[in-house]
């Protein structure tokens, strides 16, 4: 008589049993690797993101640039520091665009406008060479409560200047370089005007093919300077184009010492854009020359590769040039030769 078996455990056979070891080994397996199926948990976690190369410099100067638009913004009146809160509102838009043209995820970066740390912090991680001035820390406002002075704002503009900078500059993307020097040559013309000009170290250029290059340009400038000179007969013009063709000379005169053998003999003359025979036709040329100059040395720093030496130098020139610019009326620009 067969024995009733209702309410019996029951047990699988060795087929049963091997099947279900198997299928639980996979779920393990799969487990160990970040799968889930049906429970709607994420699939395989992706490869951590590559940063590009200058990454965490050009972040740490966009933070810095967007501080010192406020900064700039808090200071008196609507002259100088006005006009720079403006370049630098404009500077953060811009290289904020080329961080996330060049794949930086805009979650690492915040909402556009957004401050995201304190100046000094900003300072500090930025590329500088010291931190941001005493008395001066969150959102851009003293911390005494009163406006950012002239001299706060000139320490702040230079603390993104020096060896470091350059440094951190020759290892952005060849096709960033310029923007990013550009950028950096603003700041030491901003650094100027208020009072505080960069000091550059002594550099050791070696490049004497490039240097020769450079010089080409300076020694056209020169030229254009000392027909602006003999038709400047007196006056401020006079003494402004005087001035300005001493500051032209004295950068050839370098151009031509790193140069070496590779300078030439300079050109006994070079074509004017237009006649110059009067002291006003003598200031439009003044304004065309410098205008040139910038352009051509925004364009150079896209020559000197990862040369420290050639890139340090192309951003004083820069910023000297945008100064002696904006000396003959010349709107400061963002990114000078390139806007």
């Amino acid at each position: 008589m067969p024995m009733d078996r209702a309410g019996a455990p029951v047990h699988p056979t060795r087929r049963q049993a091997l099947g279900l070891g198997l299928a639980t080994a996979a779920t393990l397996s799969l487990s160990a690797c970040g799968i889930r199926f049906g429970d709607g948990t994420p699939g395989p976690r992706p490869a951590p993101r590559k940063a590009v190369p200058g990454e965490s410099f050009m972040v740490a100067l966009w933070r810095h640039t967007e501080d010192l638009a406020s900064r700039a913004a808090g200071g008196a009146g609507s002259g100088l520091p006005a006009r720079l809160a403006a370049l630098h509102r404009q500077q953060a838009t811009v290289l904020r665009a080329e961080l996330l043209r060049l794949g930086v995820p805009d979650s690492e970066l915040g909402r556009p406008g957004a401050a995201t740390g304190t100046a000094t912090a900003a300072a500090a991680s930025a590329p500088g060479t010291g931190p941001a001035p005493t008395g001066s820390a969150t959102n851009g406002s003293p911390t005494s409560g009163g406006r950012t002075t002239a001299a706060e704002l000139a320490a702040a503009e230079a603390s993104d200047l020096g060896p470091t900078a350059i440094s951190s500059l020759s290892r952005v993307m060849a096709g960033s370089a310029p923007l990013v020097g550009s950028l950096l040559a603003q700041r030491s013309a901003a650094a100027t005007l208020l009072g505080r000009p960069a000091t550059w170290p002594d550099e050791a250029w070696k490049g004497q093919s490039l240097a020769a290059t450079f010089l080409a340009t300076t020694r056209a400038a020169v030229y254009g300077f000392e027909v602006v000179a003999a038709q400047s007969p007196s006056g401020a013009q006079h003494a402004l184009a005087t001035s300005t063709l001493s500051a032209l000379q004295a950068r050839a005169a370098a151009q031509e010492s790193m140069a070496g053998s590779s300078a030439g003999p300079p050109d006994l003359a070079h074509p004017l854009p237009f006649p110059v025979t009067t002291p006003d036709a003598a200031r439009k040329l003044a304004v065309d020359v410098l205008t040139r100059l910038r352009a051509a040395g925004a364009r150079d720093l896209g020559t000197a590769g990862t040369d420290t030496a050639a890139l340090g130098l192309l951003v004083r020139w820069l910023g000297e040039t945008e100064v002696l610019a904006s000396r003959w009326g010349v709107p400061l620009a963002p990114f000078p030769g390139l806007s």
